[in-house]
């Protein structure tokens, strides 16, 4: 090859390269993931609570993890949310968690719940 063409080469990868840089650069930087940084600074009962959310209302639920997210990542919100924190939020909304409740008695170290009891003696 003459030193014309590697020089011709040389020039073509450089322009090649030279755009590739230009590309990377244009883009747009990647935004945070809202949804894993809410959840971060979720209690382990916080995290239950929202579970339960998402079962019941997935899209609003989706919609505040985002929100909040976004707000922890900007340093506009701080601490950790309880399961309070996070039922009372939906409450205010308008989309109250629906909890299982169980009553039980315990008698000598036996535990029983209100329907067996009430099977017993009836």
């Amino acid at each position: 090859m003459s030193s014309e063409e590697e020089l011709l080469k040389r020039r073509l990868m450089v322009e090649l390269q030279r755009k590739l840089l230009a590309k990377q650069l244009k883009r747009e930087p990647e935004k945070p993931d809202y949804v894993s940084i809410f959840l971060k600074h979720l209690s382990e009962d916080g995290r239950e609570m929202f579970n339960k959310a998402m079962e019941q209302y997935p899209d609003v639920a989706r919609k505040v993890a985002e929100t909040l997210g976004k707000l922890y990542h900007e340093g506009r919100l701080e601490g950790v949310m309880d399961a309070e924190t996070v039922y009372g939020l939906f409450e205010e909304m308008g989309f109250p968690i629906r909890i299982e409740t169980k009553i039980v008695y315990k008698k000598k170290g036996e535990v029983k719940s209100i329907s067996e009891l009430l099977k017993e003696k009836g």
